[in-house]
């Protein structure tokens, strides 16, 4: 492959690294004139980008690449511009390997992989987290609750998501608690790396020096293998990214419109404590800390205190009703729509509801506040004078 292949375990002699390498591939009982590789940036999420297409003749395919590690890959019968398509993972190791390709009853994709071991250590992880998850049961509870949808029965959807709690619930926990026990196993190892970065790095934040150095620390007692991976880099590159939005920092400054639709900034605000909080009129979650948020107004407001706003909406109407609605009275700015994903970076948020106090310096002094804790916090700086202090040590 022309540069990087992501995720979980070498499984090569480094004798062999940049050395070209085969994939053998055979289509039985079904055809197609061609397969598309996607390289996988989020696995939780379905992220990926496309890195190949490739021809299938006579039912066969044979591929080249270079690696110097293994990484994850999604192989796919179609492009995937639809949320359904037909595709399944893969672990692609620098050494030559067959794929046998078939469809299941529901004409989805299946592969079997051989001459990895590190796909075979994937694919065993995968069957175990569906048994354990009871993904079976789970799928079917979630074609029902569609296909009430699909009907617009909503008494049947209410009925189905009551029904169905309990044993989503159950494969959440059975589910984490197998891949806590996965990386306890695989500690110090590329696939224990993976598994890390797939499950408990990819989709957190880190919001403190602290917790920064916590998993600093922990990496650096994986073996050189997995500290050559790029799973290695992209926890780096990850964490570095979260030291410039951790406590201690100067907040960046946002601009954009207020409510009248004039200009308004963060940066109006130094001098004063402000709660920063980042929500759109469509997120159920952001809107029911409006009373924690509210409870924090009605205490400090006269103490040299106030809360901005900061939506992600795309429609001013959405967000001016959302308003309106909860009787949020407190300063908003609507993000220009160009602007977001750089606001969203700058600040290392990975979902909203995402709130922060910042000092009257222009310093970040606390993240992901909460329900209660909002007002506990913006009180424990404001009545108790509590100076901030750096946690980037």
């Amino acid at each position: 492959m022309k540069k990087s292949i992501l995720l979980l375990g070498i499984l090569l002699t480094l004798g062999n690294y940049g050395q070209a390498q085969t994939i053998q591939g055979e289509i039985i009982s079904f055809k197609t004139p061609m397969v598309y590789l996607y390289q996988v940036k989020n696995e939780y999420y379905g992220s990926t980008t496309l890195h190949d297409s490739i021809p299938v003749i006579n039912g066969k395919f044979t591929y080249k690449y270079k690696s110097a590690t293994p990484d994850l890959y999604y192989l796919s019968l179609q492009k995937r511009d639809r949320s359904s398509d037909l595709g399944d993972y893969l672990f692609l190791a620098p050494i030559d390997m067959k794929i046998i390709i078939n469809k299941d009853k529901k004409e989805k994709l299946s592969l079997q992989a051989t001459g990895s071991e590190i796909e075979n250590k994937y694919r065993a992880f995968r069957r175990e987290k569906d048994i354990r998850g009871n993904s079976q049961v789970c799928d079917s509870l979630t074609e029902l609750f569609y296909a009430a949808r699909e009907k617009e029965d909503r008494t049947e959807m209410a009925r189905i998501k009551e029904e169905s709690a309990p044993y989503y619930e159950d494969a959440r926990i059975k589910t984490r608690a197998y891949v806590d026990e996965c990386i306890k196993k695989e500690e110090g190892t590329l696939f224990g790396l993976y598994l890390y970065f797939t499950n408990r790095f990819q989709n957190n934040v880190f919001n403190t020096g602290k917790e920064i150095a916590d998993v600093r620390n922990y990496i650096s007692t994986f073996n050189d293998e997995a500290k050559t991976s790029t799973f290695y880099t992209r926890i780096e590159e990850g964490l570095k990214r979260f030291e410039a939005c951790s406590t201690g920092n100067a907040a960046p400054n946002i601009a954009g419109i207020d409510m009248t639709g004039n200009p308004i900034s963060l940066s109006l605000f130094k001098g004063k404590y402000v709660l920063v909080d980042f929500w759109s009129s469509g997120c159920g979650w952001c809107r029911k800390e409006t009373i924690y948020l509210q409870k924090a107004y009605d205490l400090y407001k006269d103490k040299n205190f106030t809360i901005l706003g900061v939506s992600s909406d795309y429609r001013q109407k959405d967000w001016l009703n959302a308003i309106e609605k909860d009787k949020s009275y407190w300063d908003h700015l609507l993000i220009p729509k160009d602007d977001i994903k750089k606001v969203m970076d700058q600040y290392c948020i990975i979902g909203i509801p995402h709130i922060i106090l910042v000092d009257p310096q222009g310093i970040i002094v606390a993240k992901e506040l909460r329900g209660e804790e909002i007002a506990k916090t913006v009180g424990e700086f404001i009545l108790q004078g509590t100076t901030p202090l750096s946690d980037k040590n």
